[in-house]
């Protein structure tokens, strides 16, 4: 008989040893120094085979940008079974649980980044927003047109890049989809991130300043002759064009890599020879309506209209129903409806396309979703529609 109950402070490291154990991974002393930053055991599930942990779930609460501001998530982690216990129902429970538990916090959303892909749309979830992962050899590195800096560069130390760059990671950050305010105790795991999982935890760090403001910052690693960005935030074009210039012009290095970015990524057409810039997808943020109504009043979207929308949901049945979505671009009402829908969509198609990542016509196409009004897709597609694509720099 499995149990399924919280943790407690406690059980903090046996919950990440047995999370770890699951994910064929281990935990250093700096990973469970790290992790004792963010974890609360109140928002922790796990399952018991008497007095055995055989699976762990995690969330963790955040505000995440959507269209026209933020709203409150869940951010998921930490989701495994152990090896003796799988293909017995323990994660459908688990993730039935901790579902519920996030809809009585009023978390409209809930994310993850899936360690593989064919787990969560079952649970509701959908593949909502994408990153790439670049590569460049420097001698292919120049700029198609000449750039001339107006700012400055300075290297600093960790002390102060730890003072600085949560004011230029907030400003820049501000209009972009996807991504996620980081609290003071985020900051701290964010700082001794490189060093988990038996990493190298040393790293430089590049401030940029313009006309006496930082505007952008560059976190690097160099591992012989290869450059590893570990994260580049920008909040003016000037300081994103002189932070890539810096670590593309960086000497003693032969190729310059870069993960977790954009796939809107400007750096492809700024380059003389774009081709020689070598990049791979992925998937990266997977989005679940915890509550469909609160999700979608709380988005704003692209223009005015009125869908009456059939949101088919079996795994939370309070989201299951038929809804009539009316707005004009900012303020929104969703209300269940008796209407006949226009559009039929199962509510990890929502999510899928609620950041403005994917495309409803793109779904249908697919075979994902049927349009019962004609006309009805090309309406939708334009009221969740934004100006850039979804990008998630952080993991969790």
């Amino acid at each position: 008989m499995i149990e399924y109950r919280k943790n407690t402070w406690d059980e903090f490291a046996r919950v990440k040893i047995t999370n770890a154990r699951g994910e064929n991974g281990y935990r250093t002393e700096t990973d469970l120094n790290a992790h004792r930053l963010i974890f609360e055991p109140d928002r922790a599930w796990s399952a018991f085979d008497g007095d055995h942990m055989v699976g762990n779930c995690v969330s963790y609460p955040m505000l995440m940008n959507i269209p026209g501001g933020s709203i409150p998530i869940a951010a998921v982690a930490s989701v495994s079974v152990q090896a003796t216990h799988r293909r017995r129902g323990i994660n459908r429970s688990m993730m039935r649980l901790q579902l519920e538990d996030i809809y009585s916090r009023n978390e409209p959303l809930a994310v993850l980044q899936a360690s593989e892909s064919i787990i969560y749309g079952r649970y509701g979830y959908g593949m909502s927003s994408f990153e790439d992962s670049l590569s460049i050899m420097k001698e292919h590195g120049a700029y198609a047109h000449e750039f001339q800096p107006i700012g400055q560069l300075f290297f600093c130390e960790e002390d102060e890049a730890r003072t600085i760059f949560p004011d230029i990671y907030q400003s820049a950050i501000k209009n972009r989809v996807g991504t996620t305010a980081r609290e003071d105790n985020w900051w701290k795991f964010r700082f001794l991130e490189p060093g988990l999982k038996g990493g190298d935890p040393r790293s430089w760090f590049v401030k940029h300043v313009e006309s006496g403001r930082n505007t952008g910052y560059v976190r690097y690693t160099v591992d012989g002759r290869v450059l590893h960005i570990l994260e580049l935030i920008s909040s003016t074009f000037e300081a994103y064009s002189a932070l890539w210039r810096f670590c593309l012009d960086m000497d003693l290095v032969d190729t310059i890599t870069a993960g977790h970015r954009p796939v809107d990524e400007e750096l492809r057409w700024m380059l003389a020879d774009p081709r020689r810039l070598i990049s791979s997808s992925e998937d990266r943020s997977w989005v679940r309506l915890v509550d469909v109504k609160s999700a979608l009043e709380n988005r704003s979207f692209s223009s005015e209209g009125s869908l009456t929308i059939r949101i088919k949901d079996d795994f939370l049945p309070w989201n299951d129903g038929v809804y009539t979505l009316s707005t004009d671009g900012n303020e929104s009402e969703c209300v269940l409806s008796e209407k006949s829908p226009d559009i039929t969509v199962s509510t990890s198609d929502v999510a899928a396309a609620y950041l403005g990542g994917v495309s409803f016509s793109l779904l249908a196409r697919s075979g994902r979703i049927d349009e019962d009004t004609p006309g009805s897709l090309d309406l939708i597609d334009r009221l969740f529609s934004t100006d850039r694509k979804p990008w998630c720099i952080d993991g969790w």
